[in-house]
């Protein structure tokens, strides 16, 4: 049955991602180059590998490495290096635009743009193209206050702002508002054990889905929760 199959993938995709978060997660970091979907490089390493389902076109044609974008401007990675990853809804210290109680949260329009790059459904943009990339990290820097650069609209990264705004139904304002869902989120990458921080990165960790899935998962709530409490009576 379809319910049932998509019972269980939702169930299986839970405990995956579940299983992610409660591990120490690796990822290695690389920069563009030539075949590169994203501004950056992200190759998971172990069970993290299963964040690649989760990617339409922005990943490698071999489904080893995702796309990525910074949100902050002023940390860096160093290529080929291997680091530990937490996730979060913001960026540790905040970058050049600074944190509010210990992180800067990303934006709604983030969100946005970075979602539909993944599932292949960013409007106009060419995924073999550095500049177009590089046209859209300025975007989410913009997005993120992480750039000087005034926008307007001769800007090269005005078009992802346009989209953006249009996509969400929100002015310019409403899209740098601090972003409410879980589909998107922030890999804070640190090393020498979790001591130093780097560039934190975005990640799409779960694929929109239909209300269903929803009613499903409560389902199966209930259900586990009515075993236990039948469990305990004997």
């Amino acid at each position: 049955m379809k319910i049932k199959s998509t019972f269980l993938a939702t169930i299986s995709a839970i405990s995956l991602f579940a299983t992610v978060q409660s591990e120490a997660v690796e990822i290695e970091m690389g920069v563009w180059q030539p075949g590169s979907v994203g501004n950056y490089r992200a190759n998971p390493i172990g069970d993290f590998e299963s964040i690649l389902d989760n990617y339409t076109l922005g990943k490698s044609t071999d489904g080893t490495w995702f796309g990525t974008f910074c949100i902050e401007k002023n940390e860096y990675f160093t290529p080929g290096d291997t680091y530990q990853v937490e996730f979060n809804d913001g960026a540790i210290s905040g970058g050049v635009s600074g944190a509010v109680g210990g992180k800067d949260i990303i934006s709604k329009g983030t969100a946005y743009l970075y979602k539909n790059y993944a599932l292949g459904t960013l409007a106009g943009l060419d995924y073999g193209s550095s500049s177009a990339l590089y046209n859209l990290q300025n975007a989410i820097w913009y997005l993120e206050g992480e750039t000087r650069i005034g926008m307007n609209p001769g800007s090269s990264f005005s078009s992802f702002i346009d989209i953006a705004m249009n996509g969400l139904g929100l002015d310019l304002s409403g899209i740098k508002s601090d972003y409410t869902g879980n589909q998107v989120q922030v890999m804070n990458l640190t090393s020498r054990g979790g001591t130093l921080q780097h560039q934190d990165q975005l990640v799409l960790v779960s694929v929109p889905d239909s209300g269903s899935t929803i009613a499903l998962l409560g389902l199966a709530t209930f259900g586990l929760a009515a075993v236990g409490r039948r469990r305990n009576k004997k």
